[in-house]
């Protein structure tokens, strides 16, 4: 996360940045979202070095590729090392409550509709 927060830093409106989470992208980059322990690490540490007042929206995917492989290749949710549980687990985080959830993922409107759905039953009542 430093490369953003010193993107934002460099920026002559750091107050205008917002930052999009996307799954796929920070597992790649070595973030475990799928442990509970590593998702509570991962998102502290993306406070602390730029704050959750920034992340303003989410990309969902799951990755074709292990954590920490730097390689960003997207798949359907629930078909790759993320799995169903990280998405419940994000889309019921009291934090991101309020966020918009962008699908990121191959197979078009059948498919979008289908990973709704389900992430749909998975929502818990507020």
């Amino acid at each position: 996360f430093e490369h953003l927060q010193k993107i934002i830093e460099l920026s002559a409106y750091p107050e205008r940045f917002g930052v999009c989470f996307d799954t796929c992208h920070a597992y790649a980059a070595g973030y475990d979202i799928v442990s509970f322990v590593g998702y509570n690490e991962t998102f502290k540490k993306f406070d602390e070095i730029i704050g959750l007042d920034r992340l303003k929206v989410f990309h969902l995917n799951d990755s074709k590729k292990e954590l920490g492989s730097r390689i960003d290749r997207h798949c359907n949710l629930g078909d790759g090392f993320l799995g169903w549980e990280t998405f419940y687990r994000i889309i019921n985080d009291e934090r991101f409550r309020d966020l918009p959830m962008i699908l990121e993922t191959p197979g078009g409107d059948e498919n979008y509709a289908k990973e709704i759905a389900i992430l749909k039953k998975a929502l818990k009542e507020q």
